[in-house]
């Protein structure tokens, strides 16, 4: 394999054995059951695990097939070569590069992947994503998130989301270094708020509601003023919320109509400058 696949410090089984592969992934995900037995060519996958929030690589090397169970957590699927099936809740789409499908938490599925497909996948905690929700909406979630299978990139935060995943994947793949918790925390946060802003679900009206009540500069220059302030140490996008005075969705929205950045894109930039209370 080629030493620069991304995650390569994070590998998680290298096999021509398709059991040995499936029970890896039963490792860190939900094994999947081999539907179509192929003689494999080395299959390679790397999986890097935060908090709520596991990112992966995986490439099979021949034609393979593989059906999963639920699992309480929602999955989402970048091609970056070759072309795959994939169905769930009685629904198909294919990928190839520049697509994208999202499984439901708890919704089972299948994937048909030709011998040269190569993905990126991400995985979020059901329960973590689900109170991110809420905290946003500032709704009770009372029925579980229920995802489109079929992604596209026509929402702003969809395009965030597509270009910034492969740029974390990208630092996580080259730093060695222990990532301090209040980057992680702060990581995935910027990443749930960005899947479900982007994605579209049983709930995206909810958030559709909260845009068309978009936080005024004056919200937007409150919450600078806090971050510059307070730099030095973790601050949540719903903490910068309440300061501002709008909801977390709102505030998020704001900073990329009037500032094309995300509040913690923000903050990053404040502390490169050496900015915030000592």
């Amino acid at each position: 394999m080629n030493a620069s696949n991304p995650l390569d410090n994070f590998p998680l089984i290298r096999s021509s054995d398709m059991e040995e592969v499936c029970d890896a992934i039963g490792g860190v995900y939900a094994r999947p059951v081999l539907t179509c037995r192929t003689t494999a060519a080395v299959a390679a996958i790397n999986n890097c695990r935060l908090q709520h929030i596991s990112l992966a690589y995986g490439t099979y090397g021949a034609p393979t097939a593989l059906e999963y169970p639920g699992a309480d957590v929602c999955v989402q699927m970048f091609p970056i070569s070759g072309a795959a099936e994939v169905a769930s809740g009685g629904t198909s789409h294919t990928l190839v590069p520049h697509a994208s499908a999202v499984i439901s938490p708890g919704a089972p599925y299948s994937v048909a992947y030709t011998s040269d497909y190569a993905h990126l996948v991400w995985r979020i905690d059901a329960k973590a994503l689900t109170e991110k929700l809420a905290t946003m909406t500032g709704v009770t979630i009372n029925q579980p998130l229920r995802m489109t299978l079929k992604q596209d990139f026509e929402r702003p935060a969809a395009r965030m989301l597509q270009q910034y995943l492969p740029m974390l994947i990208n630092t996580l793949s080259h730093d060695q270094s222990l990532l301090p918790d209040w980057w992680i925390a702060q990581t995935e946060q910027l990443l749930m708020t960005m899947f479900l802003c982007g994605t579209r679900h049983n709930y995206s009206h909810l958030l559709e509601e909260a845009e068309a009540l978009d936080a005024a500069p004056q919200e937007v220059r409150r919450a600078e003023e806090y971050i510059e302030a307070n730099a030095q140490r973790a601050i949540m996008l719903e903490e910068l919320a309440e300061v501002a005075g709008v909801s977390a969705f709102s505030l998020f929205s704001a900073f990329r109509k009037h500032r094309g950045c995300s509040p913690l894109e923000f903050l990053r930039q404040v502390r490169s400058k050496g900015g915030g209370a000592r």
